[in-house]
Order: C-alpha cells, then sequence, then structure tokens
C-alpha cells in the first residue's frame, strides 16, 4: 500500500483567534526624553550654524584685506583671524560633548557655555572692529535671542546681563577707566566719551528690549511646545483607543482609498481573508484579494465570498462595502467589512433539513401505517406455510424469501422512522474511550471483521455531554460501513483526540481504513438521504450518523482517495 494509516491521524493543531491576540502597543516616549532630544537637535543646529559662521568670516576676512598695507587693517586682519580661528576650536568640539550627553542637564550646562562663549566671541569681535561703535554690536543681540530658544527665559536673562558687563568693560576700556588687555590694546583706539557713552547707551536700551522680547517669545514657544505635547498625547491616546477597538471586533475591518490602495487592515480581517497586512498596506485591493473586484466594480453594497480555512473546511463570509468620508462629507475612499456568517449558513442547512425532516415525518407515519401492518400480516402467513406439511423444499425457499424480505422492507421502515423523527433520548456525562471500546468490541465481533484488524487509540479522559444509545450506533455504523468497504481485508484505525479553534472546543474521532474508497464525484453526497452505493443499502446509515452528529452540536466530514485511504472524523463539543 502506498500510505500506511497504522499510526492514524495526529491532533490537528488549533487555529488562533485574532481576537485573542493582544494589540501591538504604540511607542510612547518619555516627556523627558522627548525634551532632551529636542534640545539636543537645537545645539547641534546652532553649533553648525556657529561654525559655518567663522569660517566665512575668516574666508570674508581673507578676502576683502586681501592686498592692503595699511598697518591698522592688517592689524585687524591679523585680529579677526585670530579671534575666529581660536573660537572655532571650541565650537568644533561641541559636538562630541553634545552627543555624550544623556540628560537634559548636561545639555542645559553645554548650552550655557555656549551662551557664554557666543557672549565672549562677540566681545571680541566688537572690539577688534571700533569698539562700542563697531558695526557687529548685533551679535550681542543674536547671542541673546538664541539664547532665549535654546534656554527660555532663563537663558535670556543671562546672556543678556553678561553681554550688558562686557559691552560696559570695552567702554571702559576705550575710556581709559579701566586698562585693556593686552590683545585688545592695539586695536582700541581712543574715542571721545560722549561718543563712548551714547553707543553705550544705545546698545544697552537694545539689548534690554530684544531680551523682554526674545523672554516673551521663549515664553510663549514653551507654552506652545507644551499644548502642542498635550496634543501628542491626546493624538497618541486616539491612536491607541483606535487600534484597540479594531484588534477587539471580531469583524473584519478593511479601509482603502479611492483608487483601492489598502490603507487600514484589523487582525480579524488578515485571518478572515488570508491576507498580511505588513505586507498589503499600500497596494491594490483587487492584486492581493481579486474576488472582490466584479462585486466593488459594480457597486454591489453586499456579497458574500468563500474561503478555505487551515483545516480544509468552506468558510462563508459576508462583505459589507461603505463610503469612506472625509470632515467635509466627500468620499475618499471605502470600508470593507468582513463577517464569517459560516455558523449562519450551518444552521440555515439545518433548517431546511429540519423541514425535510419534517415532511418525511408526515410520510413515514403514513408508511407506517399503511405498509408495516400488512407486511406483519404477509411475514406471519410465510413462516406459517413453511411449517406446513406437503410443501416441496423449492416451495419452502421460496417462502423464506418472502419472510427474509419482509424483514428487510420492515427494517428499512424502522431506519426511516428513526431518521424522521429525530430524538436526542438521555443526555448525560459520558467517557468516549470507554463507548469507543465498546463499539469496537461489536465491529470486531462481526463476521466481516475476520480479515480486517481493527486498532482503537483513544486519548484518556475524554468526557462529553450525550446520548449513549445513539452516538454507539454512530460509532457503530462507521465502523461497519469501514468493514464493507475492505472485503478483502485491510485495517481500521480508529484514533481520538482534542482540538481548538474560533468555533470552540471539540473531542475528535477519526475512522480511516484503506478500503475501496469513494470516488471523488459521490464524496459530497455519501450523507445525503437515500443515497448508497451498495447493491442492499438503505442509503439511511451515513445520514443517521450526520443527524445524530449535529443534534449533538458537532460535524461529520470525509475525506477520500480511491483504493488507498478512506477517513471519516466527526466532531463532538467539549463542554
Amino acid at each position: 500500500m502506498s500510505e500506511d494509516v497504522s499510526g492514524g491521524p495526529g491532533p490537528v493543531p488549533p487555529e488562533a483567534r485574532a481576537t485573542d491576540r493582544l494589540p501591538a502597543r504604540l511607542t510612547v516616549t518619555d516627556p523627558g526624553v522627548r525634551r532632551t532630544r529636542a534640545l539636543r537637535r537645537k545645539l547641534l543646529w546652532i553649533t553648525s550654524l556657529r561654525v559655518a559662521m567663522l569660517l566665512v568670516l575668516i574666508g570674508a576676512t581673507a578676502a576683502f584685506t586681501a592686498g592692503t598695507s595699511y598697518s591698522f587693517l592688517e592689524l585687524v586682519r591679523n585680529t579677526l583671524t585670530l579671534v575666529a580661528l581660536v573660537a572655532l576650536v571650541p565650537a568644533a568640539l561641541y559636538f562630541p560633548a553634545i552627543f555624550a550627553a544623556k540628560s537634559i542637564g548636561a545639555l542645559g550646562a553645554i548650552a550655557l557655555v555656549q551662551v557664554a562663549h557666543d557672549c565672549i566671541f562677540s566681545a571680541f569681535l566688537v572690539a577688534a572692529t571700533g569698539g562700542t561703535g563697531s558695526a557687529f554690536t548685533f551679535f550681542f543681540s543674536i547671542t541673546i535671542v538664541v539664547s532665549g530658544t535654546l534656554l527660555g527665559r532663563t537663558g535670556t536673562i543671562v546672556s543678556a546681563a553678561l553681554s550688558t558687563v562686557l559691552l560696559v568693560c570695552l567702554a571702559l576700556f576705550e575710556t581709559g577707566t579701566l586698562p585693556a588687555p593686552p590683545p585688545l590694546r592695539e586695536v582700541l583706539g581712543p574715542v571721545s566719551v560722549e561718543s563712548v557713552l551714547y553707543s553705550t547707551g544705545i546698545n544697552l536700551v537694545a539689548f534690554v528690549s530684544i531680551g523682554f522680547l526674545s523672554s516673551y517669545l521663549a515664553e510663549a514657544l514653551r507654552r506652545s511646545d507644551i499644548q502642542r505635547e498635550r496634543y501628542r498625547t491626546n493624538l497618541e491616546d486616539l491612536r491607541q483607543l483606535h487600534e484597540s477597538i479594531l484588534v477587539s471586533v471580531e469583524s473584519g475591518i478593511l479601509t482603502c482609498r479611492l483608487d483601492h490602495r489598502i490603507l487600514q487592515m484589523n487582525r480579524a480581517a488578515e485571518s478572515l481573508l488570508g491576507l498580511e497586512f505588513a505586507s498589503a498596506r499600500g497596494r491594490n485591493l483587487f492584486d492581493v484579494c481579486p474576488d472582490v473586484r466584479a462585486p466593488i466594480s459594480t457597486a454591489q453594497h453586499r456579497f458574500e465570498l468563500t474561503r478555505r480555512r487551515r483545516d480544509g473546511a468552506e468558510r462563508f463570509l459576508n462583505v459589507t462595502v461603505t463610503p469612506l468620508l472625509a470632515r467635509s462629507g466627500e468620499m475618499i475612499g471605502r470600508i470593507l467589512v468582513v463577517e464569517d456568517v459560516s455558523t449562519l449558513k450551518r444552521m440555515e442547512v439545518r433548517m431546511k433539513a429540519d423541514e425535510r425532516l419534517a415532511t418525511i415525518g408526515k410520510m413515514s407515519a403514513v408508511v407506517a401505517h399503511e405498509i408495516r401492518n400488512p407486511l406483519a400480516a404477509i411475514s406471519a402467513s410465510a413462516q406459517m406455510l413453511s411449517m406446513a406439511t406437503g410443501f416441496r423444499e423449492e416451495d419452502r425457499r421460496v417462502l423464506d424469501i418472502v419472510v427474509r424480505e419482509a424483514d428487510r422492507l420492515n427494517l428499512w421502515i424502522t431506519e426511516l422512522l428513526d431518521y424522521a423523527r429525530p430524538r436526542k433520548g438521555d443526555i448525560v456525562w459520558l467517557d468516549l474511550g470507554e463507548l469507543l471500546q465498546q463499539a469496537m468490541d461489536v465491529v470486531r465481533g462481526d463476521p466481516a471483521a475476520t480479515r480486517v484488524e481493527v486498532d482503537l487509540r483513544a486519548e484518556e479522559g475524554i468526557r462529553l455531554r450525550g446520548d449513549v444509545q445513539r452516538l454507539h450506533r454512530v460509532f457503530l455504523n462507521l465502523g461497519k460501513n469501514a468493514l464493507e468497504a475492505m472485503e478483502g481485508g485491510g485495517l481500521l484505525a480508529v484514533r481520538t483526540w482534542t482540538a481548538r479553534d474560533d468555533e470552540g472546543h471539540w473531542a475528535v474521532v477519526s475512522f480511516a481504513d484503506n478500503g475501496c474508497g469513494i470516488p471523488p464525484d459521490e464524496v459530497g453526497r455519501v450523507f445525503d438521504a437515500f443515497y448508497t452505493s451498495k447493491p442492499r443499502g438503505t442509503g439511511l446509515g451515513l445520514a443517521l450518523v450526520a443527524q445524530v452528529v449535529e443534534e449533538h452540536g458537532g460535524d461529520v466530514s470525509v475525506t477520500s482517495r480511491p483504493g488507498i485511504r478512506t477517513e471519516f472524523r466527526v466532531r463532538l463539543p467539549v463542554s
């Protein structure tokens, strides 16, 4: 044989429910970390700008004073170049310090050092270009504004105060009130006191005004940052709520744009449609799910799809399409709501079956009344005649045929009544392994089982609620059905296990044989009433099996490879 069924089928791994998976948490950065990152970005930007400015200053000084022989301009050029070069070294060293700093306190200290550095550089630049009357005194103002941007009100006050002190010191150097240091002694020429006082006063007023304005703007910027942070936090909360709602909804939800590019999809939609959002996002819906093209293109608002589950069972999906609207009311896309209606479909099938059973039940009552009584009379009369004397042996054989066929017809009517008038009987707790053992003992005692090996391996401890007599008959019918399929001998492997899926917890019983099998075109009809491929079959055995299993809340399925392996699988709910 090409396939060994002795081991039987193993337990089927349960499907994970999409709604059991927790939503992926959004990454929420600590506010302190965000402030540290923001300050680091500002420091890096300002440091880069400072280095670029110093390089431009050096280049411009060299360009504008090139070829001059006037000693004072030469002195100024040398002083400016020296100051710029000296300032360039610490400006470049700020980069590793900024990257090395891990806390907002360390970055704040670096910012204060930069403020002091910029104020001192501005003082040297002003001193080298004419003192308090220099056109470069606006560098102090720029430093005050930058300090407010970096450190808020504190930075504004510190930079304004330091700029004032340095400018006053320059004024005192110019008037001779204080002796100028050697680097500045040669570039600071004699200036009248009135001119120094006027320039200093104008600049001090500018420092105070700019400091006040910068402080106000810095405070406004701080409040704006706080408000923006509050809005951002609210947005993250809303996004988290949106994610949680989408994940917790059992229905699949998929959104796409008007050009059918996929925008969003929850995990239920991934599970139902067999897609992965990571690979489907941004792709055309018709490319990843081609069977929705026709209904959406024809503006159908509701349609059905069919999918296969991992266990091979058919799944029916109901898809509802609604417009995705912008705040203005304009349609910007579509929302697809996908629902699994497989259970409803099965209920519809059961309802139709119940309707047919009701009709058959009425008919069976008439059949029982009109046929059974005359049949009993015919059988009794034939038996009496066969016991009388004077009959030849050939006549007795004919009478035996009449009795046997009457009994067969009576059995058919009994099965028809059982099928037409279903009942659950006494529902009790039962041990599945023990019930199967009893049924298989009967199967082993059947004369047709002389050349068949019945191998039962039942998982221990499986208990469920059901009608012992009717379930015993189910397993007996499946066992004898397998015997009839293995007239030349073979192996009947009976296995049990438990499994979970999105519909519940199940006890699974498998009957696998290596008999003649079922033709592919007949597999879907084996559970239909009155359908049989046996010359003397009633066509009600497997129909009764399916009926009893469904009455217990389960289902039965069959797979077959003719001549190799046929398996009937019964699922019963475990309470």
